[in-house]
């Protein structure tokens, strides 16, 4: 089944939100509560004794297998709170759709009152599909429209709770889930957006992040650089998510190569990555994402790439193609300490492009597929697949609201462009 906006009737219609002004309508914003440091975990489990009566207490706690070990640091505030707690541990990776069933069976099994998701961004997705589901057994997710659509969420769950194990996904505070359909071939992923799927609190406290390895603590990073880079040259901004998206991207150019390089040696920059990562998060939540995300969604399925890399290593493609049509890019030069005096866009963008790579270049990051290495990608295997590629992305949700026109041609193209590394031209 086709999801809503794969429609050629919705993307013939997105024509008219070519114009500034219309976009400038989409102004409404949404976010979490945002707990930073030691004293969150207290504060939700006494505001949770506070609201919701001794007998209702109970909490559903998601993780995956890794971070499962986390949820001890949960349980001890339940317990102090008098909150019964169920573990469920099953989440499995890009979570397929079916992972949601088993999930949603618990929830009509022990009832709970408040739902405790521990890890990246698919236990956090997960939780959040899991909270449609269980309050709305008959919703399509195919169907479900971002906006004017409302799902009348809160009546049995009172509480979402997220706690990040990641510095990347922003998953925390957005409005959005990304599931894995498993009945296409090969399997793609599914964007959610809705409103009522905002967690209620966000907990950053870096004892969740601390022991990431540099692969991950790269890869989510990147993630989070793409949200805000993507986001704000998408031209959907307005100057609540502009400035939040510029200071992300300031504390990602500061913080994350000592995450990277120093790990928990360096708390300050995990701290800093974790509150960067959730600025990325609102500033794409309450905007749209970059092409980045079509781009990476699809080259991420189908080859099997982490998420934050798939979409990271497209970024410069992105800037590139969307500085055809706008002039957004050029708010970001200062930011890379370019010098604008005097030159000419051309040589600024230039300019820009090849601050970007050398940025991700400093951290380990190739910037043409032909120079990644996890996995290794063979030319001829890329080059089969390409058209998939294309069709996914050009199918994905984010495409739909690319400032810049996008079609199948266009992103066969960049595709071209990515595997040896050419700056967009056309």
């Amino acid at each position: 089944m086709s999801v809503w906006y794969e429609e050629q009737l919705v993307k013939d219609m997105m024509s008219i939100l070519g114009g500034k002004a219309i976009r400038g309508l989409a102004t409404s914003f949404a976010s979490s509560n945002i707990y930073i440091g030691k004293s969150g975990l207290l504060t939700m489990a006494k505001l949770i004794e506070a609201i919701i009566p001794e007998e209702e207490r109970r909490a559903l706690i998601f993780t995956d297998a890794f971070t499962k070990k986390f949820a001890k640091n949960v349980i001890q505030y339940c317990d102090f709170c008098k909150i019964k707690y169920e573990i469920f541990s099953d989440i499995e990776p890009e979570v397929p759709i079916k992972n949601i069933e088993d999930s949603v069976k618990i929830c009509e099994e022990f009832k709970p009152k408040v739902l405790i998701a521990i890890g990246g961004g698919s236990v956090m997705d997960a939780a959040k599909a899991t909270m449609i589901k269980y309050e709305n057994p008959d919703t399509n997710f195919n169907a479900l429209l971002p906006i004017g659509d409302p799902l009348g969420l809160r009546r049995k769950v009172r509480f979402l709770v997220a706690i990040p194990t990641t510095s990347g996904t922003g998953s925390e505070v957005t409005n959005a889930a990304v599931l894995t359909d498993t009945t296409r071939d090969p399997p793609k992923k599914l964007e959610i957006t809705n409103g009522e799927i905002v967690p209620d609190m966000a907990i950053l406290d870096t004892d969740f992040v601390e022991d990431m390895p540099p692969s991950l603590t790269r890869g989510s990073g990147l993630d989070a650089f793409s949200h805000a880079i993507g986001s704000y040259v998408s031209n959907w901004g307005n100057p609540i998510v502009d400035a939040i998206n510029i200071s992300a991207i300031k504390e990602i150019l500061k913080y994350l190569p000592r995450a990277y390089k120093y790990g928990k040696k360096d708390l300050e920059a995990r701290s800093h990555m974790q509150v960067a990562a959730a600025m990325a998060g609102l500033g794409f939540a309450n905007t749209i994402p970059g092409i980045d995300h079509s781009l990476g969604h699809s080259f991420g399925k189908i080859f099997g790439v982490h998420h934050g890399l798939a979409v990271g290593i497209f970024l410069p493609y992105v800037v590139g193609f969307q500085a055809k049509v706008t002039d957004r890019w050029m708010d970001l030069c200062p930011l890379f300490k370019i010098n604008t005096d005097g030159k000419n866009k051309e040589i600024l963008k230039n300019e820009l492009l090849k601050a970007l790579k050398n940025f991700m270049q400093s951290i380990d990051t190739p910037t043409a597929i032909k120079n990644l290495n996890e996995p290794v990608i063979s030319k001829e295997k890329y080059m089969k697949n390409i058209e998939v590629l294309a069709n996914y992305a050009d199918n994905d949700g984010p495409s739909l609201f690319s400032y810049r026109a996008l079609n199948f041609e266009l992103c066969k193209k960049i595709f071209e462009y990515a595997w040896d590394g050419k700056d967009i031209d056309f």
